[in-house]
């Protein structure tokens, strides 16, 4: 649009004056807008028919196709839009989809998607290491922290940690870490993401599977490189 050259036409301003303001406010304040990592054509019927099926909420909620591969989420309670962004990651069809909450200002063209929520459990902390500071420090060396659960600290079962973490999607997704803890000593930790979806053992990237990655067939990464 910069460097469109405007006529004097196009130059002036429209005031526009809309009369159901507050109640498409509201709307937008319970809406989700979504998009499927991986550019495809979905049917929107079985996209509404499989997501509306899986979230149960009814009549309470409103899935509308508002192009350039984007859906908005329109739900009738503020618990309801939570609850589907506390349990995410979603997927439909093996592909992995990206959430956001409406913003003032946002549009089909200009919203992006840089982040996506994920749980990752930290294993291999040494004991004295186990603590819900500890474990938030090394989520912000993955991305912005979410939430930390600490539950596995307090039960029978102290294996990990939990900690959800906004991983950013122009990265590789991250195996551990070297930490340090206050006497310097260095210790390796491993991460685990749960509920991976569409995501590559070869590569680390999120998006696609082994059986499409281009780096298949390369000498140098014939091995999975993030497991089985």
């Amino acid at each position: 649009m910069r460097r469109t050259k405007l006529t004097n036409e196009e130059g002036e301003i429209i005031q526009v004056c809309p009369s159901q303001r507050d109640k498409i406010l509201d709307e937008c304040s319970r809406s989700l807008f979504g998009k499927f990592l991986k550019n495809r054509l979905f049917n929107q019927q079985a996209v509404k028919n499989i997501l509306g099926a899986t979230w149960k909420f009814g009549s309470d909620l409103k899935i509308i196709d508002v192009g350039e591969g984007l859906f908005q989420f329109k739900f009738a309670m503020e618990s309801q839009l939570t609850w589907v962004l506390n349990n995410g990651p979603w997927s439909f069809d093996n592909y992995l989809l990206l959430l956001r909450r409406w913003e003032k200002g946002m549009n089909a063209n200009t919203i992006k998607f840089t982040n996506c929520p994920m749980w990752v459990r930290v294993w291999g902390l040494p004991f004295e290491l186990f603590s819900e500071d500890v474990v938030s420090d090394i989520g912000r060396g993955i991305g912005p922290v979410v939430e930390v659960d600490c539950k596995g600290a307090a039960s029978d079962q102290a294996k990990f940690l939990r900690i959800r973490v906004e991983v950013p999607l122009e990265k590789l997704l991250s195996r551990g870490s070297k930490i340090k803890g206050l006497e310097g000593e260095v210790v390796w930790v491993d991460f685990k993401c749960e509920r991976l979806i569409s995501f590559c053992f070869r590569c680390g990237v999120l998006g696609h599977e082994v059986k499409i990655c281009a780096a298949t067939g390369k000498a140098n990464t014939q091995e999975n490189q993030y497991g089985d």
